[in-house]
């Protein structure tokens, strides 16, 4: 049987805090479902982590990471680092560390960073809307970090009716994000879905 590894990293929206699977292991399925592989999934995500815990977990872990052979990685990272004020040349430095880490792991550095998503309608404490400001200040740098080490980037398109409380997703955020991810691979692999 053919198989390809694809490792997601991240916090509690990777690791699907408020559902039973994470958007990563949807992906792995869809992708699984158009393909002639099977998806080894690792969602390597913790909830509650900012970039420089992300960077120092990826360190723990590197070598039995680096034996998944992963054909592509994504991470989503962030949204802890807006809760906890973190400044955005921290965010760059730490961030630039999951990048490195990540291409390194990788095969042919197939690294996709995906942007924060901005918060939505009813969000919960310790959230508020007027952070939106920060989301907008961190996804800058991410887009010069993805500029800079030439990975790719990808934005999700989402809807307040996608979360849960204005920060983790839902089941319908779950297919929201995972179809999105889904699509961008399978177009690498010659293949749009309409």
């Amino acid at each position: 049987m053919n198989w390809e590894t694809y490792i997601a990293f991240g916090d509690s929206i990777t690791k699907g805090a408020r559902t039973y699977l994470g958007y990563p292991e949807l992906v792995g399925s869809q992708l699984t479902s158009h393909l002639l592989t099977q998806w080894n999934v690792v969602n390597h995500s913790v909830c509650g982590f900012k970039a420089i815990d992300l960077a120092r977990y990826i360190d723990t872990h590197f070598l039995s990471l680096k034996e998944k052979q992963s054909s592509i990685s994504t991470i989503l990272i962030g949204t802890n680092d807006i809760k906890e004020k973190t400044q955005a040349a921290d965010f760059r430095i730490a961030l630039e560390q999951v990048i490195l880490k990540t291409k390194l792991l990788t095969i042919n550095s197939n690294v996709i960073l995906m942007t924060i998503p901005e918060f939505h309608r009813g969000i919960t404490y310790p959230y508020s809307m007027e952070m939106n400001n920060q989301v907008v200040a961190l996804n800058a740098e991410i887009k010069a970090l993805t500029d800079k080490h030439d990975i790719r980037m990808l934005s999700i398109d989402h809807h307040a009716d996608d979360f849960t409380d204005g920060v983790h997703l839902n089941d319908q955020g779950l297919r929201t994000f995972s179809s999105q991810i889904s699509r961008y691979i399978l177009k690498d692999k010659g293949i749009e879905l309409n």
